[in-house]
Parts: structure tokens; sequence; C-alpha cells
């Protein structure tokens, strides 16, 4: 699928730095854990809302768990991430799965056209940017979502024991080990989701969840693009 003329040329980093190779050695680390077989939760509530065979696009994809396992739902699957080093197991490992595997770094344009997918899943992986960078992202997901294609993320939260953590650069945004997180609060999601009536809130709900093996509280949204 080719990018479209109308995306913006550069998502703009604001406090962000180059992550590449904290996320490689992340990914290293996990790729041997026991979890990476295992489809999350997440991913098991959006296959009980889609309907059949469905233009699946995910961002930050990990060890795509997740995305084998939309695939094996009968979905046609996209799945992207920042590291290189996560996408070329991905393909090692499954390559013969049926699922796209690709490289996206998120503050820049994603490389596919308007309207191209019925769904776009993010787990964890949109709570690393400052809040400029934040907003064109959700603008991208936007664009190549179709009109009243859902949108299903999960973040960070204020009430997370990580918020706080390290050096702040700016509101809910902190640097710790090298990381970069920025924690959501209900009412900042709905605000940025609800500009320009950009996307319909369907479902937002503030929960705790466990995250590689630790307590972790998290803002989880279903919305759906709104149809123009």
């Amino acid at each position: 699928m080719l990018s479209s003329s109308t995306a913006p040329a550069v998502l703009t980093h604001g406090a962000d730095v180059d992550q590449l190779h904290l996320w490689n050695s992340l990914h290293r680390r996990y790729w041997n854990s026991e979890e990476r077989e295992t489809p999350t939760s997440l991913a098991r509530f959006l296959a009980h809302l889609l309907p059949d065979r469905q233009r699946i696009l995910e961002l930050g994809c990990g060890s795509g768990r997740d995305a084998v396992f939309l695939h094996g739902q009968g979905h046609a699957v996209t799945a992207t991430d920042f590291s290189q080093y996560a996408i070329d197991e991905n393909v090692r490992f499954h390559g013969d799965s049926g699922v796209e595997f690709r490289i996206q770094d998120l503050r820049t344009p994603f490389g596919f056209a308007d309207g191209a997918f019925d769904a776009v899943y993010a787990r964890l992986s949109l709570h690393y940017f400052s809040d400029e960078v934040t907003r064109a992202v959700f603008r991208e997901i936007h664009r190549v979502l179709r009109p009243g294609g859902l949108l299903l993320f999960t973040c960070r939260s204020t009430d997370d024991p990580l918020h706080g953590e390290g050096d702040r650069l700016g509101p809910s945004i902190y640097s710790s080990q090298g990381q970069i997180r920025h924690f959501f609060t209900v009412d900042y999601t709905r605000e940025v989701l609800s500009g320009e009536r950009r996307f319909e809130i369907d479902d937002l709900v503030l929960r705790e969840e466990r995250v590689y093996d630790s307590r972790s509280s998290i803002v989880r949204c279903l919305a759906r693009r709104s149809g123009h």
C-alpha cells in the first residue's frame, strides 16, 4: 500500500530522542520470554469486536504474538515496529504466518494510503512521545483508517507506579534509564481523540493490568474514526 500525498512530510520529534538502540536491546531480552507466543487479552478483545476479514494495522508489534493471532482469526494484518531487530525476528519466526511485517517509526508519516485499514491496534506503543508528536500520530492513525474504522489502544496512565520516575521532560512525560514515557489520563485521551472531531469514543476506561510482570495502571480506549 502506498502512502498518500496528503500525509505530513515530517512528524516533529519535539522532546523525543533516538530510541532505536534501546528498543533493539529490549526486544532481544523479551524475545526469549515464554510470553511471546501467547496473544494478549487486548488482542482477544479486538478479535471479539471485529467482523470477518478485516484489514488491521498494528503499531508496535513486538514479538508479533498479537499479529499472528489476529491473522489466525481470518484478518489481513500488517504489523509494524520501530525495532529492526523485532521485525527481523518476526520475519524469521513468523515469515510463513501470512502477516506482513515492516519497519515504522511512528514519528514519521505512515507508509499507507488514506483509508487503507478497517482497524488500528496499538498495545502500549503510543505513550513514548511529546504532546506534539502524540497528536501527529493520532492524525496519521485517522488518515489511514477508513471512515467508521476501529482504533483500539492502551497507554500507561498517570496512576502507574512508573509515573514520576526520572527526569521530567514535560507534563506527565519522563525520561528514565534512557526510556521516554508519556503517561496518559482519561481526560487527555478524550481531548486528543475528540479534537477536530476526528474520533468518536465508544469506550474509555482506567484499569489495572500486569505489564512485564509488574502492576500497571492503563488507559484503554476503543474509538471509531468519524465519518468525514
